[in-house]
């Protein structure tokens, strides 16, 4: 029908492109501008024979002046114009033909023009010497008198001889009326006789040329132009005539044609009527389904996040209904695709539900259905009893549903399938048309892309969350660490000057141990230093590496003589031989603190769970505090039965100085330092954990390699302190207690030092005499000269001079700018003197 109709509207277009053609080139000439161009013709015959004319009158003195001339040659040129505005309708081989006589027309026309002014001029003198002659003779021959009459006799001859000139303009005559007007001139006679003569010799010079000139006027061609012109022109309009009549002709025919089309269009609607009224009911329902599919595609534009679901499940439903289908639902396919989720569903009253029983369907089960789906982006199943025999898997897993008949249609977002939207009937088989499956596959796009905004709205919270907390963490880092820098300053006095009190005291005697307590105390707020600059992540240690079963096992050994025995620990390292690159005392510290935690919130009583496995990411993966990219990692899990935490308690666990214990019971350092170790390790941590179901910590660690050997140091005895022999040290801090501090220690281990609280003094001091120091001590952190520059200055003087650089935290920039400036080693602060005396010794031997 579609097809029948187009051909008949290009029917009809044709034949109304015929019909508009055929009237255009079907009509008569205009008889307005036929008529004004045949006057026009007939004026130019009137104007041309009247100024014929009146040149004739002028040139026999019976004009008196020239303004019917003028009048006769702008009735010519009026003419003119319409005759080309009527030569204008005509085209082809008749408008050139008619253009060229009308351009041969103008052209005498013009011809004309110019000899008519050429005769006014030469006429009027011509007239004027003509009148001067009628009346001049006559009076010089009676002023004459009586007498001898030679003058009278010379006025008679030339009054004769102008006659015949007159009548007669040829050489002859001129010649005859140029000697009487010589010897006129000659007579001795009256006066005038000189002015007749000079109007006889214009009369001889003029009438010649003004008779030429009305000769060409009257021998110009314009009567033949416009006969000829006027037959091109009624050839032409003769032609048009019988051709509008042709094509009259026509017209009347292609219209007698169109209407017995149109008759016929007509009674082949007429048959379609009764199809069309059969039809209608059809074309309302698929209205009606596309509405209901438009108004679903508008409920998901803008929608919020937390009402995708709901929406999901109201569309499902009311697409069930519409369709007469017993289940509609949604599966979604798993990242690897090996498995698909029926994550929401709708069932008709009486139908069983099958969303729990089908979660993690695994793909693999029903490779038929897959790969045709996969092949055109939808599956319809109109009776399952008669799916091939290749099916027999998908046919049981149908026939265990009660699915007679089934529709599975894509759901695509972006290019990638997520999965699809299926539609089951479970009562009686059912089909689906072809335009339906298309509309439905727009709903399994509109499903797609909500729960793709949901996924990533999802995540984007979550990255926002842990971007918000990193950036909290980074800010209290950086004031702890700043805190942690002046607290080692304060250290570093207590320490040594506690360590020398300590080697001056003998040995039982009761001050040493009130000294012994207070370095102990001392160590244990050295050890809070080290957590807050970890945390910062601002300390820097060698990274080598180390082997997380042997660690494990070391660790377990160490906590099971500290934890209580009514706690069950089941280590499972499962990984024998996984190898991470970080620092083994730092991981030691990190699993302690874990195990520490989960004993003290299960209060003494439940179990310690540590797991040590291996985990590999195909792909990136967002976990609970921070994103991993794929690889492989070494996981390391310590989960308790403790009573668990609360959604607000989980979000604060890693802020420093937050604590959940008891005034007293903890810094709140513990999870911030775990926090800050594994991140500076390159790893992520994944906290789960719900009031009443305990809690569970993994740490994901980067393998190194994936299996390295692991290799375990064995101290040896330890070595007796290095002294000096007098060498000269130069010190600088900007502390002045430290600076004291540290010459009383260099001056115990055998050293001569110098110190200096200012850089600048020191760098002074230095430029005196450069060879007097054998080696550097100084700090990096100093308000006028950093520790770094000034080893820089110093090696400007003495590239091979010795330095060392003591700090409380160091980081890869520090470590790079001192090995750019050649610094030997760099000390943490607060010093050792045992540190400070090997590293001492050991640069002196070298550059010894």
């Amino acid at each position: 029908m579609t097809v029948a109709v187009g051909k008949s509207l290009v029917i009809i277009a044709g034949l109304l492109l015929v019909l508009t053609y055929l009237l255009i080139r079907g009509a008569t000439p205009d008889p307005v501008l036929r008529e004004r161009t045949l006057d026009a013709f007939y004026r130019v015959e009137i104007h041309d024979a009247e100024l014929n004319q009146d040149v004739l009158r002028a040139r026999a003195g019976l004009l008196p002046h020239y303004d019917s001339l003028v009048q006769a040659i702008r009735g010519l040129y009026e003419a003119l114009a319409i005759l080309e505005a009527g030569g204008e309708a005509a085209y082809g081989a008749a408008r050139a033909d008619i253009d060229r006589q009308l351009a041969a027309l103008a052209a005498t026309v013009t011809g004309k023009e110019a000899r008519i002014e050429a005769f006014k001029a030469d006429n009027a003198l011509l007239q004027n010497s003509l009148l001067y002659f009628n009346h001049t003779p006559g009076e010089l021959d009676a002023r004459a008198g009586a007498g001898p009459r030679p003058l009278a006799t010379e006025l008679d001859t030339l009054t004769a001889a102008l006659f015949r000139f007159v009548r007669d303009p040829s050489s002859v005559a001129a010649s005859e009326l140029d000697s009487a007007l010589d010897r006129l001139l000659r007579l001795p006679g009256l006066p005038g006789i000189r002015t007749l003569v000079t109007h006889g010799y214009l009369i001889v010079a003029l009438l010649p040329k003004v008779d030429g000139v009305i000769g060409q006027l009257l021998a110009a061609p314009t009567i033949a132009q416009v006969r000829a012109l006027r037959k091109v022109y009624l050839d032409h309009d003769a032609r048009m005539e019988r051709r509008a009549w042709v094509f009259r002709l026509l017209l009347y025919l292609v219209a007698v044609a169109l209407l017995a089309y149109l008759i016929y269009l007509f009674a082949r609607l007429r048959q379609h009527v009764q199809a069309l009224a059969e039809r209608s009911g059809a074309l309302q329902s698929r209205l009606d389904f596309e509405g209901l599919i438009t108004a679903i595609s508008t409920q998901f534009i803008n929608l919020p996040p937390n009402e995708v679901d709901a929406s999901i499940h109201h569309a499902l439903a009311t697409l069930g209904e519409y369709l007469a289908v017993d289940r509609a639902y949604l599966f979604l396919f798993s990242t690897d695709r090996t498995h698909m989720d029926n994550t929401h569903e709708w069932c008709r009253a009486g139908i069983r539900a099958q969303l729990d029983r089908l979660k993690g369907l695994p793909m693999a089960e029903l490779p038929w259905f897959v790969d045709n789906f996969e092949r055109h982006g939808y599956l319809q199943v109109p009776r399952v009893n008669a799916l091939p025999p290749e099916a027999l898997a998908e046919k049981a897993h149908f026939e265990e549903q009660s699915i007679q008949s089934l529709l599975c249609v894509s759901m695509q977002c972006a290019g990638k399938r997520m999965g699809f939207l299926g539609f089951d009937a479970v009562r009686s088989e059912k089909s689906w048309a072809n335009d339906d499956i298309a509309l439905l596959r727009i709903v399994g796009e509109v499903f797609a892309n909500a729960l793709e905004r949901k996924r990533a709205e999802a995540e984007r919270e979550t990255l926002e969350a842990q971007l918000r907390q990193s950036q909290k963490l980074e800010a209290i880092g950086t004031l702890a660490g700043g805190i942690a820098h002046d607290f080692n300053n304060i250290l570093a006095a207590i320490l040594g000057y506690g360590e020398m009190a300590l080697n001056a005291l003998p040995e039982d005697s009761r001050p040493r141990y009130h000294v012994r307590q207070m370095m102990t105390a001392g160590q244990r707020a050295k050890a809070v230093v080290d957590q807050i600059l970890t945390f910062s992540r601002r300390g820097s240690r060698e990274r080598q590496p180390v082997g997380l079963r042997a660690l494990c096992e070391e660790t377990l050994d160490l906590l099971r003589a500290s934890l209580p025995a009514t706690i069950e620990m089941q280590p499972r390292l499962a990984a024998g031989n996984v190898t991470v690159l970080g620092d083994s005392t730092q991981l030691q510290q990190v699993l302690m603190n874990l195990c520490t935690n989960a004993a003290q919130a299960m209060q003494g009583h439940g179990r310690l769970e540590v797991v040590l496995d291996t985990h590999a990411l195909a792909r990136p993966s967002t976990l609970s505090h921070g994103s991993l990219p794929a690889g492989a990692y070494a996981r390391l899990r310590v989960g308790d039965t403790g009573p668990g935490m609360d959604e607000a308690t989980l979000g604060r666990i890693f802020d420093p100085f937050f604590t959940t214990k008891e005034a007293g019971g903890g810094t709140g350092l513990g999870l911030s330092m775990v926090h800050g170790i594994v991140t500076d390790h390159g790893g992520v941590m994944d906290v789960r954990s719900e009031p009443g179901q305990g809690s569970t910590f993994d740490l994901y660690l980067p393998c190194a390699g994936g299996c390295a050997a692991e290799a375990v140091e064995t101290p040896g005895p330890i070595p007796p302190i290095p002294r000096g022999n007098g060498e000269t040290l130069l010190l600088v801090d900007d502390e002045p207690p430290l600076v004291a501090l540290g010459e009383e220690m260099l001056a115990a281990l055998g050293y001569e030092p110098i110190g200096f609280t200012s850089s600048r003094q020191a760098l002074a001091s230095f430029l005196g005499d450069p060879g007097r120091f054998d080696l550097v001590i100084t700090d990096e952190v100093m308000p006028e000269l950093t520790g770094t520059r000034l080893a820089r200055r110093l090696h400007q003087l003495r590239p091979e001079l010795p330095i060392l650089l003591a700090t409380g935290h160091s980081g890869p920039i520090l470590l790079e700018q001192a090995r750019q400036m050649g610094i030997r080693e760099i000390l943490k602060k607060p010093l050792q003197l045992r540190d400070l005396a090997e590293s001492i010794a050991r640069h002196l031997r070298s550059n010894g």
